[in-house]
């Protein structure tokens, strides 16, 4: 039986003949196969079944180039009577600053790159350096915004891009360098844009294209990763500054070894040693998936510059909103990741009458076991801060120390107050509770290398053609980008944690 909806999937007379080339191939395969003997009856149906195809097939070829030769007929008799859609558009991604030079084109094919079995390194390494010779040749990395002078430069893009490549070198050597060349070519740009908005694409692209395709997706530029590039907050949410990032491709879960400290005693010349034996655990952080879906409309999309930058901002906001709850206060069952106030199990009550007082914030602050107190840090919202910073007005119990800047949000440290609680980093976190309440938890202190945030790289979009209404189910004229990428987060030991809470 002919797919008919792998075949409605097939837009241009080249990708038809293209496809006709695979199936014609697979007929010559089977005949190939029987060496002159007759079929058996599930062969014999496959042939009959790729002919009725390659016949189909044939059919929309002939009705497709009839169609053009019709339109072009119009056109040769009156220019005026043919409208071109995405004309501007296909004139732009076709143009010379989307196709970049020959030896530019030359960096991302990485066929050129041999691979030595007993120098494995020197293929990494040369991944490496090409993905690095890509990041610079880039023009789609974000730039300063003047508006906004916390939005991270492309000095700061480029050194955390090549960060991430010496992080992730040991669990997955390659990968992001591999994901960078495969998504940061021109022509792959070209590619998914025309994909994006509905115009055909050339052998050259379609490869492109299948090189990051997974599923009926296809990863977004990486320069156009919110997933991969650092930009500024739309909430406030300190927990990728502070907290320990790992980066995963290829599998969905991170294990891991941790244990409680163990013991050492001193003991007498020659006495037997004592077992101080600590049980090693295993923890795991499975990524799950986080999704968001951007709807345009068909005229939007033949304003292609407007769409891309739209699209970019729309997906960083949705995703920056969905991690300022999930990684600060998600629960940590099903598919939510568990957030630090969370995984803060120990808590401390703040003097009753819902107050907070000088004397208490130091106890608070000694309810951290010593052993973590090197590296802690204070988590709140600002209106808890507000709360400390009126316990004293002249500064007299050495709460809070003298800042000239005042309270900031600055990238790519998010959340960063610019101030220090009793000699300690002061952090915001919008999705705290804001007021005191009882038996909720308002502060969080802590080291938070003990908390965990898993990555796996690369978001993927796929495309919706058209959005139907809801009454008679007709397309409204409007498209949409289905865009989803996975992580999760995980406090590793609660007791490098104490949560503060209010008290009637």
């Amino acid at each position: 039986m002919v797919d008919q909806a792998t075949l409605s999937e097939l837009r241009s007379v080249e990708e038809l003949a293209n496809y006709k080339k695979s199936i014609d191939e697979q007929l010559r395969t089977l005949d190939e196969q029987s060496e002159g003997q007759q079929f058996g009856d599930e062969d014999r149906a496959r042939f009959e079944d790729l002919a009725d195809t390659s016949h189909e097939i044939e059919k929309r070829i002939a009705e497709l180039e009839g169609r053009k030769a019709i339109l072009k007929r119009i056109a040769d008799g009156n220019p005026e009577r043919l409208e071109r859609a995405y004309e501007r558009v296909e004139k732009t991604l076709n143009g010379p600053e989307m196709s970049g030079s020959r030896k530019e084109q030359d960096i991302y094919d990485l066929r050129t790159i041999r691979s030595n079995p007993t120098d494995p390194d020197r293929y990494k390494m040369e991944l490496r350096d090409r993905a690095l010779r890509a990041i610079e040749l880039t023009r789609d990395l974000p730039e300063q915004d003047r508006q906004n002078p916390h939005f991270p430069t492309r000095n700061e893009v480029e050194r955390h891009l090549e960060k991430l490549m010496e992080r992730t070198q040991q669990t997955t050597p390659g990968e992001v360098a591999r994901l960078i060349l495969n998504t940061g070519s021109p022509v792959y740009r070209r590619a998914f844009w025309k994909n994006v908005v509905g115009l055909p694409i050339n052998n050259e692209e379609q490869r492109a294209l299948s090189l990051a395709g997974s599923g009926g997706g296809f990863a977004i530029p990486f320069a156009l990763d919110p997933s991969i590039i650092p930009t500024s907050n739309s909430v406030v949410n300190p927990a990728r500054a502070l907290g320990r990032l790992v980066t995963i491709s290829g599998a969905n879960t991170w294990q891991g070894v941790t244990s409680p400290a163990i013991s050492a005693s001193r003991v007498a010349e020659g006495t037997e040693a004592s077992d101080n034996a600590t049980t090693l655990v295993q923890p795991s952080v499975t990524v799950t998936k986080a999704h968001a879906f951007v709807p345009f409309s068909i005229e939007i999309g033949e304003e292609w510059p407007a769409l891309e930058a739209e699209f970019n901002r729309l997906l960083q906001d949705a995703k920056d909103d969905e991690e300022g709850t999930a990684f600060v206060t998600g629960a940590g069952t099903g598919v939510n990741p568990q957030g630090f106030v969370t995984g803060a199990s120990t808590t401390f009550a703040f003097p009753t009458g819902l107050t907070i007082t000088a004397l208490s914030m130091y106890n608070f602050e000694a309810a951290l076991p010593p052993r973590f107190r090197p590296r802690e840090s204070f988590v709140a919202n600002r209106g808890i801060y507000n709360v400390v910073r009126g316990i004293d007005t002249a500064g007299g119990a050495a709460l809070w120390l003298y800042m000239a800047q005042g309270l900031v949000t600055q990238a790519p440290t998010p959340g960063n107050t610019g101030a220090t609680l009793l000699g300690r980093g002061a952090w915001e976190g919008s999705a705290m509770q804001s007021t005191i309440v009882n038996a909720t938890k308002i502060m969080v202190v802590g080291d938070f290398t003990y908390f965990l945030i898993v990555d796996r790289i690369g978001m993927t979009v796929e495309l919706v053609p058209h959005i139907f209404g809801p009454v008679s189910r007709f397309p409204i004229g409007q498209r949409g980008l289905y865009a989803y990428w996975r992580n999760s987060s995980k406090v590793l030991s609660s007791a490098a944690f104490v949560a503060g809470t209010g008290t009637t």
